[in-house]
């Protein structure tokens, strides 16, 4: 038998990647347009809460919340696992995050406002995963039918909410981030296995909040905000 030392993340992959490519193609065309009332439901909100309107932020979180419920239900439940195993304990993970949106977004008392930094680089990187990770299919040597679209795909949407709790971060809503950055952990080392250069997004992903992490709060509210 091999030593262990000699595996690579592609010994472990349960699938190919056109078999993979194709299932995210079928699922696209099963719920298209759909996919567009989530990103411009969400690009809406993340503009609203960038203008720093009050209504904007309460309703971000529970928007949020749907994202997941939706993506893991739909896709990792119905139809990921059906080529990886894993995915139906991953959807589970997906359900926590979206009860813990949910159950945050009660919450009147968390901190509103942060340094302009972190709101800045957490609102540019939700963006970014609303409008332009969708375009990186071919980049990935994939068609844009392959897209992977916020509310429909884990990545962009563990990506942009990340973004989103970074750009309204306070202390209790830190504990909607491990999810999603463990998602993209996993993310990476699959989309290496299968040699996919978009490997680099979640990883990025990843790096980037880390150091948006380190900018200091200010705890209070925006006298902005109506």
């Amino acid at each position: 038998m091999s030593e262990w030392w000699t595996y690579t993340p592609a010994d472990f992959l349960m699938f190919s990647p056109r078999v993979y490519v194709r299932l995210i193609e079928r699922y696209n065309q099963d719920f298209w347009p759909l996919h567009l009332v989530f990103v411009a439901g969400m690009l809406a909100i993340m503009v609203l809460v960038l203008r720093e309107v009050r209504l904007a932020k309460v309703a971000l979180l529970p928007a949020l919340a749907v994202a997941w419920i939706f993506c893991g239900w739909q896709f990792l439940w119905l139809r990921y696992a059906t080529i990886n195993w894993g995915a139906s304990y991953t959807a589970m993970a997906f359900f926590v995050q979206a009860g813990l949106l949910a159950l945050l977004s009660l919450d009147p008392n968390h901190c509103v406002a942060v340094s302009r930094w972190r709101r800045y680089g957490g609102s540019v990187l939700a963006l970014f995963a609303l409008l332009v990770h969708p375009l990186l299919a071919p980049l990935s040597t994939r068609s844009l039918a392959a897209a992977e679209i916020f509310g429909m795909m884990p990545d962009p949407t563990a990506i942009s909410t990340l973004g989103a709790v970074l750009a309204i971060r306070g202390r209790r809503l830190l504990l909607l981030l491990p999810i999603p950055l463990l998602w993209c952990g996993f993310s990476g080392l699959t989309l290496t296995a299968m040699e996919d250069r978009g490997a680099i997004v979640p990883i990025a992903s990843i790096v980037l909040v880390s150091v948006l992490l380190l900018i200091p709060d200010r705890c209070r509210t925006s006298p902005k905000e109506r």
